[in-house]
Formats: structure tokens, C-alpha cells, sequence
């Protein structure tokens, strides 16, 4: 082993070449250098096991080129007797100390010197080599060369392990352990850029109402049922699909198919492992989800678009309620105009753009005026007049209702305040209707107090439906308590829709209860629903409640309610919604 170059020349081209160091062809290069700088046949880097049985190189420079790195027995080897700080150094024979059937025996090697390859806190990892197949002539220059680049060469392995360790930390999900959003997108751009010409399936999947279970049982549960999820799907779908946590509550499937149809048959499979309960925490719970789905390849669309594809379709499918949904062109329509639509009614909302008007309810034995319902209506200037069941779903969404809720309860005070002033008096309550959102707000009760200051409470009855209640009864039963404490009364809307439960009917304290109109439209003709109403008006009876027939329309449905002992309705028979001079001139003048 004999170097060409002189001492000065050896260690500039070593410092040369050691200014690669973080360059990912670093480690091949080094080999390579040493080799010819040094002047011997092979040069190799090798990382040791735990128990220094076995190495396996990672970069190896011989006979002239790189060779393919292997795994070898350091038992019987020169490099089994590097030690754990100091260089080993046989200057000639190796042939003669080493069996016969030792690979370096075998290629030639004469003369050897390895040297420990060492983390910063002296841990030894592994081991750089040099080999040649003449006796070396120069050994305290080979010294110091594999000295200075054995710490180049572990600093640069410590590196890499850090950046392997922080990239798992980058892409992993420490919940699941599956691969994170960061990574699904690194995925898909690959996936889609290698399978050219193939179709590629992506899915969404969302956990209905998960947060509400964080809300109710704590993180650590709502983690465990995730990581229970991952496990099930990670056991049951197909190894070639690709599986990632998206955000909280969505996980994010891809794989190859070829058609919608197998599409659809592929989430129809994911739907199918939500069937039975995830068992956890000594209880079961049974998740609903949503599947959002969209199929392209990479002559269509690129990664960010696929999935922005199978996010409207996931849109589409909550908003129907269908549970799956494959991307159309049209859903980026109608996304488009809920946007549109939304956009308008916040600043509606703000710019007091919004009014409220006022339909009557009447006895249904006299005929006088009983009390009204406030209802919140919204005229564009560019699109006319927009039906609540556009908007008001959008503002339940958007977490818009407790500033939607808060302008009603104000405005519909300050027309009680107004009519009064005015010479006007109403008889019985205005009812104002309440959004499970409101109810979830823990300052509801403060808020409400401000907005009907001027008033006397048991001027207002508070609605709500049977649904809103059931979702945190605990909590709104505590909260209605409060405001029927401060002079508030409640009625129950759209009675018999939800889940109609006497039991925590009797804990409701509600002193009215509205048969839902979807009953009312069929009586008297439909047997069934003349039964149901009935049976609605019984119970509110025992239960001293006074009854309000909604969307009453036909003389024939107001005198059969009446015959069933109803006392109050509210329909079209009676009067439409109007503003508020409007409903003082109709049913207040007189």
C-alpha cells in the first residue's frame, strides 16, 4: 500500500473531499477518494449489529468501481479485531493470519488497517477499512487518514439517523402510528407521478360527531378509539391500499382500481368495518362515518386536486346524509354557491341585512290571537328572498347560530319593546326559537338576560326540538332550568320528529308542545297520522301541556284538531309570516 501523493497532497485532497459531507452521494464518494489517495486496492465502510457479530458495508470501493454492498461475519475477518477506540493494523500477512476461506484471503489482501467508526458520545457503530494486496509502506499516514475521516463518517451516519428519526416524528401520527397528512401528499404526488396511465382511488373518511365524543369521555378515550379504528382498517383492507390519518377525525385511503363502480365497491368494504362497535374503555361505541371518494390518474389532475375532489364529495356526502359520495363536476357547483351563499348571509348578518317576521297562533275554540312565533327571513338584493332551509342549515354548520340566535332574542325584544310604545299589546308570548348551538354555549343564559333587558321574560317562549335536547341533555337540562328560573318558558317543536321520549319529556319542564306540521298535512284522511296526533295530544294532556298545531292549512285539519281536543294552531289558515307593522296592522289594531 503505497500513496503516489505526497503528505502535503494526501491531506488536501482528504480535506477536499470531506467537504462533501451531507451530500447524498458523500459515503461512495469517500470510499472512492481514500482509495486513490492512499493508493490500495479496497475501501469500505461498514456498520456494525448490536452484538458486533455482523457488518454490513454501506459504500465499497474495489477494483477500480463501486461494488455492491453485502453483509459478512466479522468472525475469522481483520476487521473483527478493530478495537473500540484505536486503529487495527495488520502492514502484511493477512493471507497468512486469517483462514483460507475468509473473502479477503480469497481476493489476495496482504496488509489491512481499519479503523472504529464512533458516534460523539464514543459509541462504536461501525468501521472503515482500508485493504490492499501488497504490504502498506506507509502506515502513519494511512493512520491519520482513517482517523480523520472515520469521524467525518460518523458524524455524517449520526446525522442521517437523526434526520430518519426526525422525519418519522415529521410523517408518522403518534396516535394511529399511521402515516400523517404530510406524508399522504408526499405519497400521492409519487403514487400518481409512477403509475402513469393507472387510475388511482382516493378516500376520505370522516367520524360523525367525534369531537362530541372528545367533549364527553376525554382525549385519551377519543385517542384510543382512533388508534382502535386504524388497527381495524390497517387489518381488514387489502395490503396494497395506502392508509394515513388525515386531520382529527378523517382517515385517507388510496388505491389502485379502474373504475367508479370499484370505487364505490372499495369504500362500500371500509363502510363494512364500521358495522360492529369499537370496544373501548370497557364500553362500546358504534361510529358513524362519512365517505368522501374521487377517481383520476395523472394526465387528469395532480395530488392537491384529487384530494380537494374527494373533499367536496365528503361535503356532499354529509350535507345529504348518504353517507358515500363519489366526485361529480356538479358538487364543485353547488359547493361553490353554498360558499357564495354563505359569504352573503354572514355579512347579511352583520350589516343588519336579516329581519324577523311574525306568524300568528290562534285558539281554536274562540278564535282569538294567542301569541306568535318569530321567524327570521332574508331578502338579497341580487337573489330575492332566501328560504331559511338554505341558510339556516349553513349557519347551524358554520358555528354561525349563537350570534344568529343572540340577533333574534334582541330583535324580537325590542319589537315587544316597539309595539308597546306603539299602543300595542300582545297577547300570550312570542316564541323564538333555540339551535343546539346555542344550548352548547355556556354563556347562553348571560347573553339571553342582556338581550331581553326591557322586557318582562314571560313575554318570550323558547323552542326547541326533541333532537337538540338529546344530544347533551345533562347540560341543557341545566340550562333551561336557569332560564325558566329567570321567567322564560319552553315549548317543544316539532313534536314527535325526534325521539319522543316520555321519560325525559317529564324532565323538559316545557309548558307547550307543537304537533310537527309533517303530521298535520295528512290529517284528517290518513288513519296513521290521525293515531299519532292523538296519541301526541294525549300525552300532553297527562302531562298539562298546552298543545300548538303547526302548518294548519284546510278548514277540514283545524275543525278535526279541535274535535281532538288541540287548543292552538298556527298555519296558513290563519296567516302567513309578515313584518312587523304588518302583523301590528293584521292582529294587534283591533
Amino acid at each position: 500500500m503505497q500513496s503516489r501523493f505526497s503528505t502535503e497532497e494526501v491531506f488536501r485532497q482528504l480535506a477536499d473531499v470531506l467537504t462533501l459531507s451531507g451530500y447524498p452521494d458523500f459515503l461512495p464518494t469517500l470510499v472512492r477518494r481514500v482509495a486513490e489517495i492512499l493508493g490500495v486496492d479496497y475501501c469500505l465502510i461498514a456498520k456494525t449489529s448490536v452484538d458486533a457479530a455482523e457488518a454490513k458495508t454501506i459504500a465499497i470501493w474495489g477494483q477500480g468501481r463501486q461494488l455492491e454492498n453485502i453483509s459478512y461475519l466479522l468472525k475469522g475477518t481483520p476487521c473483527e479485531t478493530v478495537p473500540e477506540r484505536e486503529p487495527c493494523l495488520y502492514v502484511e500477512g493477512v493471507c497468512q493470519a486469517f483462514p483460507e476461506d475468509q473473502l479477503l484471503v480469497q481476493l489476495g489482501v496482504e496488509s489491512y488497517l481499519g479503523m472504529p467508526i464512533l458516534t460523539t458520545n464514543g459509541e462504536k457503530i461501525g468501521i472503515l477499512s482500508v485493504m490492499a494486496k501488497s504490504p502498506l509502506k506507509m502506515p502513519e499516514i494511512g493512520r491519520e487518514v482513517l482517523r480523520i475521516a472515520a469521524a467525518q463518517v460518523g458524524a455524517e451516519l449520526e446525522r442521517s439517523q437523526s434526520e430518519r428519526f426526525i422525519r418519522k416524528l415529521t410523517y408518522r401520527d403518534p396516535v394511529t402510528h399511521l402515516p400523517n397528512r404530510a406524508h399522504l401528499l408526499e405519497k400521492l404526488q409519487s403514487w400518481l407521478k409512477t403509475d402513469i396511465g393507472k387510475a388511482l382511488g382516493l378516500a376520505l373518511i370522516d367520524i360523525s360527531r367525534f369531537k362530541e365524543l372528545n367533549d364527553l369521555y376525554g382525549f385519551k378515550v377519543g385517542d384510543e378509539l382512533l388508534a382502535a379504528v386504524a388497527k381495524r382498517m390497517r387489518e381488514h383492507l387489502p395490503d396494497s391500499c395506502y392508509l394515513a390519518r388525515y386531520s382529527a377525525d378523517q382517515f385517507a385511503l388510496l388505491s389502485s382500481v379502474y373504475s367508479v363502480r370499484e370505487l364505490e365497491l372499495f369504500c362500500q368494504q371500509c363502510q363494512q368495518l364500521f358495522v360492529r362497535p369499537y370496544h373501548c374503555v370497557g364500553r362500546d361505541f358504534l361510529l358513524n362515518i362519512n365517505i368522501g371518494c374521487a377517481l383520476g390518474t395523472l394526465d387528469e389532475l395532480n395530488g392537491p386536486e384529487l384530494l380537494r375532489f374527494a373533499s367536496i364529495a365528503l361535503a356532499s356526502a354529509k350535507t345529504e346524509g348518504s353517507g358515500l359520495k363519489v366526485f361529480e363536476p356538479s358538487m364543485s357547483q353547488a359547493l361553490s354557491q353554498r360558499q357564495k351563499v354563505l359569504e352573503k348571509f354572514i355579512l347579511a348578518l352583520r350589516s343588519g341585512k336579516l329581519s324577523l317576521h311574525y306568524q300568528p297562533q290562534f285558539e281554536l275554540i274562540s278564535g282569538k290571537l294567542s301569541g306568535a312565533e318569530a321567524l327570521c327571513r332574508w331578502h338579497d338584493a341580487e337573489w330575492g328572498w332566501i328560504s331559511p332551509d338554505t341558510f339556516i342549515p349553513l349557519a347551524e354548520e358554520r358555528g354561525l347560530m349563537p350570534e344568529l340566535g343572540n340577533w333574534v332574542m334582541q330583535t324580537a325584544c325590542r319589537q315587544l319593546n316597539l309595539w308597546r310604545q306603539q299602543g300595542y299589546t300582545l297577547p300570550g308570548r312570542l316564541s323564538v326559537n333555540v339551535s343546539a348551538r346555542q344550548l352548547e354555549n355556556e354563556q347562553l343564559v348571560s347573553e339571553f338576560a342582556q338581550c331581553s333587558s326591557g322586557i318582562t321574560p314571560t313575554q318570550i317562549e323558547l323552542e326547541f326540538t326533541e333532537s337538540l335536547i338529546m344530544r347533551n341533555p345533562e347540560q341543557s337540562l341545566r340550562q333551561m332550568a336557569e332560564l325558566e328560573a329567570m321567567g322564560f318558558s319552553w315549548a317543544i317543536d316539532d313534536f314527535g320528529t325526534g325521539y319522543s321520549s316520555l321519560a325525559y319529556l317529564t324532565r323538559f319542564r316545557a309548558t307547550t308542545l307543537k304537533i310537527d306540521r309533517a303530521f298535520v298535512n295528512n290529517i284528517p284522511g290518513d288513519h296513521h297520522h290521525n293515531m299519532v296526533v292523538k296519541t301526541i295530544l294525549a300525552m300532553a294532556k297527562s302531562l298539562n301541556m298546552v298543545t300548538i298545531a303547526e302548518g294548519v292549512e284546510t278548514q277540514a285539519q283545524a275543525d278535526f284538531l279541535t274535535q281532538l281536543g288541540c287548543e292552538r294552531a298556527q298555519g296558513y289558515l290563519f296567516g302567513r309570516p309578515v313584518d312587523a307593522t304588518q302583523f301590528a296592522k293584521n292582529w294587534l289594531a283591533s
